[in-house]
């Protein structure tokens, strides 16, 4: 009988070699036996668990719930194959999947022989993250380690048994005796890359034409660069599998769906993914936290924005706080009383050169009057009436000096506000549309519609009770990309909501520069970007993540989201033409009627108080007859 030792001794030496500090052993050795290997693991701090198989098989029924269901990142497994309930242990795991990269398995046979191993493993439930190693002793002291995995047995793969490396063991300590193979010089995923006999289901997303359509139909959709704009973020990620296919040679059996998701996590594409009927989606998803529950993001592919879009309505209500924002009330009071001092020492100079000069004005304009050419200085009018004195004229200088530089800085402020950027709408949230006059569009894509009936947030459900809801015919506001993009065009005021980068097609087709301008964004949900997502318990998801971060680091998914996806829409600073509207104008035009209402009124009590004073002085002197 060969003797145990050797073995002990490569069980301490892999363990130590990969850093694994916990070990479960399933042996069916006397305790005589298995006490060697207890002493030179406790030697090596390892800690150690016994399963004996030899127990009843009532005993051993919940293997995998009674001692492999851990909380440690790593945990070693030692199963001897030569016992008779290996069998039993073998299959708990293969259900439960425990055959991945958090277990470590040494499995050996005595025997050596490769045969009792694949009827064992050969429909196991092993994948490309199998960490399962199985040891045969070639001589007394030589054991060979072999790599034990399968592409994926419920997919097509094939069981895969390498030889690794031959040791070399004694009592003592154990050293590589030769490598048989050439896996020692890569990691153990990139060994595992060939995938060609694997067919992957893909959840094939195409919404912008009927479901029903031929298989032909829709793949040539997802394979044309035709019309960028339809479908974008799906065919990013269909193009980025087709390079991960290039690497990895897997087939794919694609299951087309029409939606995104029903109720978040659940339902469309994102629904395949997570009951497992799909490996792969040609969509990237938002990760939001019910979705995290279920399914691991890899790497960002595009931005996903849903916003609120139009233009700017310019009879939105008479503002006329422009013409006066540029002072602040104490500035205008101040000037206003600025302006009664000049006309109060205007009219005093006029008084003095009157009674103490001989070069005067033939009469002495009033109070009024005065203060009329302080006022007419201060809108730089100049006056008719000017002071004769050489004082008094630079009195006069004084004031309009004075209004020149108040007025220059006035209507520099007012030009720059009306002129110096286009208007923009006051309406920049949810709520406050919601609130609104305006009339409210959407996409209809199930999307937009799920999110609007499904939405938590109080301000969403606002809006969809106030704008669906409340319409004499609710589906009227359910409109095409393209028709409600060119609403918003044609009606400043009328309010569409779709996915950014598909509007920006539309909007960059149908708009001037000076239109594109004009528009206004209201973010329907916060800005979030979309990955790329597999399966929690996908076992291919350590590989696909680090070919998705190569293609990330390398361009190639920047160079596709760039051609599908558009983040914004270019024009220039002076693209576009501002035109002032009645909502600025209107002040001006019911100031000036207001004005002259106001001097007919004055005028006429002027009239009507003269001729009562002509009638009273009439009355007291009469004119002789």
């Amino acid at each position: 009988m060969t003797s145990p030792l050797p073995l002990y001794r490569l069980i301490v030496f892999n363990l130590l070699e990969i850093n694994v500090s916990n070990l479960m052993v399933f042996h069916c050795w006397s305790i005589r036996e298995a006490f060697p290997l207890a002493k030179v693991l406790n030697e090596n701090g390892i800690y150690t668990q016994y399963i004996d198989l030899q127990q009843s098989p009532e005993n051993l029924a919940n293997i995998h719930k009674d001692y492999l269901d851990s909380d440690l990142v790593r945990l070693g497994v030692f199963l001897d194959l030569g016992c008779d309930q290996a069998e039993l242990v073998t299959n708990q795991s293969s259900e439960a999947r425990l055959y991945n990269q958090n277990l470590h398995w040494l499995l050996y046979d005595e025997s050596g022989n490769l045969t009792k191993l694949t009827e064992l493993f050969g429909d196991a439930n092993l994948s490309v993250n199998a960490d399962v190693t199985f040891v045969s002793r070639e001589e007394e002291e030589v054991l060979v380690l072999h790599d034990v995995y399968n592409p994926g047995s419920h997919l097509g793969g094939q069981l895969n048994i390498t030889a690794d490396q031959s040791l070399q063991c004694n009592r003592s300590h154990c050293q590589v005796k030769d490598y048989l193979s050439d896996l020692h010089l890569r990691p153990r995923l990139q060994h595992r890359m060939d995938l060609s006999r694997v067919t992957f289901r893909m959840a094939a997303l195409v919404s912008v034409i009927p479901i029903n359509s031929s298989a032909e139909a829709l793949l040539g959709f997802l394979n044309s660069d035709r019309d960028s704009h339809m479908d974008s973020i799906s065919r990013i990620g269909y193009r980025l599998i087709l390079h991960t296919q290039e690497i990895l040679g897997f087939k794919l059996h694609y299951i087309w769906c029409g939606t995104w998701s029903v109720q978040d996590a659940f339902g469309g594409a994102i629904g395949l993914l997570t009951n497992e009927s799909a490996e792969l989606s040609t969509s990237p998803f938002v990760p939001s936290w019910n979705r995290l529950h279920y399914v691991h993001p890899m790497t960002e592919q595009a931005q996903f924005r849903a916003v609120c879009m139009f233009r700017t309505p310019h009879n939105a209500g008479i503002k006329a706080a422009v013409f006066l924002e540029p002072f602040m009330p104490s500035v205008w009071f101040a000037f206003a009383g600025l302006l009664i001092f000049a006309g109060v020492l205007l009219w005093m100079i006029f008084l003095l050169e009157r009674h103490w000069m001989q070069r005067c004005l033939d009469f002495i304009p009033s109070l009024l009057s005065s203060c009329l050419i302080s006022f007419g200085a201060a809108c730089i009018q100049g006056s008719y009436l000017m002071p004769k004195s050489a004082g008094g004229r630079l009195a006069f200088i004084a004031v309009m000096l004075t209004s020149f530089l108040m007025y220059n800085y006035y209507t520099s402020i007012v030009v720059s506000t009306l002129l110096g950027s286009p208007v923009r709408s006051n309406i920049r949230t949810i709520q406050q549309l919601a609130d609104s006059s305006l009339d409210v569009g959407f996409d209809t894509v199930p999307f937009t519609k799920t999110y609007l009936v499904s939405s938590p947030r109080p301000d969403i459900r606002s809006l969809y009770k106030q704008k669906v809801e409340s319409r004499r015919d609710p589906n009227s506001v359910w409109l095409d990309p393209e028709e409600g993009v060119k609403r918003v065009r044609d009606q400043p005021g009328f309010v569409y909501t779709s996915e950014a980068s598909f509007m920006y097609h539309f909007v960059e087709k149908h708009y001037l520069p000076r239109e594109i301008s004009d528009l206004n964004e209201i973010m329907l949900r916060p800005e979030s970007a979309v990955y790329g997502m597999v399966h929690l318990n996908c076992t291919y998801r350590q590989l696909l993540t680090q070919l998705q971060v190569r293609m990330l680091e390398t361009g190639i998914i920047a160079k596709h989201s760039r051609f599908f996806s558009k983040t914004k829409l270019h024009t220039f600073s002076n693209s576009f033409v501002i035109q002032v509207g009645m909502e600025y104008a209107a002040p001006l035009f019911i100031s000036l009627l207001g004005a002259y209402f106001l001097g007919l009124l004055i005028l006429t009590l002027e009239i009507c108080w003269a001729r009562y004073a002509r009638k009273k002085l009439a009355t007291v002197f009469p004119r002789n007859q």
